[in-house]
């Protein structure tokens, strides 16, 4: 089941932040999801996908940022594998972006979906992120 978190808004700031992450087997759902935001959100969104032939144009507003992380360019942490592992970019970039994010008295609305939930990078990076948010003191959901 992917991973949802959101946070209650405040006055000071109306705008929403969003992190979204999925892999190609996600992309109908990212897809809805940001026909779905309101024109003021902004963060980011990453999709990992196999190859370059799967990167497309996303319905994005345009303060949000779609990164691409396409695994056939990217060295594995396993010493096995050709390129990344299924999830294994995904993972990184999620805590990358909770690290950077999810501090202490941060004012914003903030909205995470994490999709790829057949990976266990990604099945660790969301208990990252859960952890992260439960420090910088935001209540977490999961849906």
């Amino acid at each position: 089941m992917p991973y949802r978190c959101d946070m209650a808004r405040t006055r000071r700031q109306p705008s929403e932040r969003i992190l979204i992450a999925g892999g190609a087997e996600d992309l109908v759902e990212i897809h809805r999801l940001l026909e779905e935001l309101p024109e003021n959100a902004y963060g980011q969104v990453f999709v990992e996908v196999a190859v370059q032939e799967q990167v497309r144009i996303l319905p994005a507003p345009p303060r949000i940022t779609v990164t691409w992380l396409v695994r056939s360019t990217r060295e594995s942490a396993v010493a096995s594998l050709v390129f990344a592992d299924h999830g294994e970019v995904l993972a990184q970039a999620v805590t990358g972006w909770a690290a950077e994010w999810c501090v202490a008295d941060c004012e914003p609305r903030t909205s995470v979906w994490i999709g790829c939930t057949d990976s266990p990078w990604v099945e660790r990076a969301r208990s990252v992120v859960q952890i992260e948010l439960a420090d910088a003191g935001f209540d977490t959901l999961i849906g």
